[in-house]
């Protein structure tokens, strides 16, 4: 039986396809995903994967960026241009949001978020410097109390974060937003 033709693809072209296994493969097993499996998904040699990424943890680090890339896409943080911004209802709907897409993409977040990559290839605290200027944003608008960003927001984001996880495994999500949003209020009343 002849061997199959290998498909020419531009470079960028087979990068995407490794890419999108990667994807595939890593929302619906998690961390358990190797190199081997990715390869195998997108019909690619070993060698072409580490052409386009020199470690596993590189693949890995390009994907979480795409993450929170895409979050921060869908979701944009309102400005004052168009007139006056509700921040309690800002920093709510962010919450649900985040949750909702966390859950949606469990198996992925699962590897890029909560495993021995992130451990060693931590990410910026990009969602705790996100609530942090939401915070400062509804200090100035005087909708929000007298709290330290930072803190506050670091630890904003740890409830948020185990609420995603919560609603995940199959906690009710509405009573699950509705005590965080519970909290968010609590924590930020003025």
């Amino acid at each position: 039986m002849p061997k199959p033709q290998r498909r020419r693809l531009a470079p960028e072209a087979r990068k995407r396809e490794i890419v999108e296994a990667a994807e595939r493969l890593l929302q619906a097993h998690g961390y358990r995903v190797r190199v081997e499996d990715v390869v195998r998904e997108a019909g690619v040699a070993k060698g072409t994967f580490f052409l386009y990424f020199p470690s596993w943890d590189d693949l890995l680090e390009l994907l979480r960026d795409r993450l929170v890339a895409e979050f921060d896409t869908l979701h944009p943080l309102p400005t004052e241009v168009d007139g006056p911004v509700d921040w309690p209802a800002v920093i709510d709907a962010q919450a649900e949001a985040f949750i909702d897409f966390a859950a949606a993409r469990a198996g992925i977040g699962q590897a890029l978020f909560h495993s021995d990559f992130a451990e060693r290839r931590p990410l910026a605290d990009h969602a705790v410097v996100r609530l942090a200027a939401i915070v400062r944003a509804g200090q100035e608008a005087r909708a929000f109390g007298a709290v330290d960003p930072e803190p506050t927001a670091r630890l904003l984001y740890a409830a948020i974060d185990e609420a995603a996880h919560a609603v995940a495994a199959g906690a009710d999500r509405g009573a699950i937003v509705a005590a965080l949003q519970t909290l968010l209020r609590r924590t930020l009343a003025p």
